[in-house]
């Protein structure tokens, strides 16, 4: 009788180029993430008219998807129609700054407090690393400064059992981000936003969950009247302009 080795009519090993696996495809990117990538990044500037034939043709689809990328995101508040002019980059206002910031007062306590709860040690070190990032991170590159921003909230309230009132604060977020690209952030706030986060680390680090409550709730006030102000600038200017 034969050994295995001996009957087996392939070689104890295959070949190299059978042990190969083929690497995963990457991920496809929607043409919806394609535009708010642009819009995020303020490639596609609030006020800017959106040509469907342009945008089909930068992104390489077809008009279809463009077209209903576009409802989309009318009907997320990013995107405005007009009978003269189309579809254009939403360009924000001061209520809008108001209204969004009204409402993370609302999510961002009730969030916070359920974190305070439960929150680890690694957990704590790990938003220490964000926030080092953020630090680090100029506030003169508005774009990258309000995306590593978002991440250091987003990994606290992120993981809430309430999925949908986290979705909600994800859109008002990324709104507030887009809203915010042309308002610029002073040395006065910046200090702030650096104290404040410090603030928000220890109190969590010490288990306080209603001093981190206090905390995030002047964080929010302090920010959104930052903004609101610079807005309010802004629309003055504007009406002055179209007089």
């Amino acid at each position: 009788m034969c050994s295995l080795v001996e009957c087996c009519p392939f070689p104890a090993a295959p070949p190299t180029e059978l042990a190969l696996t083929k690497p995963a495809a990457e991920p496809e990117i929607s043409v919806y993430e394609r535009v708010m990538g642009d819009i995020d990044t303020g490639a596609l500037a609030g006020g800017e008219r959106l040509k469907v034939a342009q945008l089909a043709e930068r992104y390489g689809v077809s008009t279809s998807p463009v077209r209903e990328v576009l409802r989309q995101l009318q009907g997320e508040g990013f995107v405005e129609f007009s009978q003269n002019r189309g579809a254009t980059v939403r360009k924000a206002d001061a209520e809008t700054i108001t209204e969004i910031f009204e409402l993370l007062q609302l999510l961002e306590p009730y969030f916070l407090a359920w974190f305070a709860e439960f929150v680890q040690p690694g957990q704590l070190a790990e938003l220490e690393t964000i926030q080092a990032r953020v630090a680090a991170t100029p506030v003169t590159e508005r774009a990258a400064f309000a995306r590593i921003d978002a991440e250091f909230h987003g990994y606290m309230y992120e993981r809430h059992y309430n999925r949908r009132a986290v979705e909600i604060w994800k859109r008002q977020r990324r709104a507030l981000n887009v809203f915010s690209l042309g308002l610029s952030i002073g040395t006065k706030r910046e200090r702030a936003i650096m104290v404040e986060h410090r603030e928000l680390l220890d109190a969590l680090g010490a288990g306080e969950p209603d001093v981190a409550a206090q905390v995030i709730r002047r964080h929010i006030r302090g920010s959104g009247e930052h903004m609101a102000q610079q807005m309010k600038v802004l629309d003055a200017g504007a009406r002055r302009a179209a007089e």
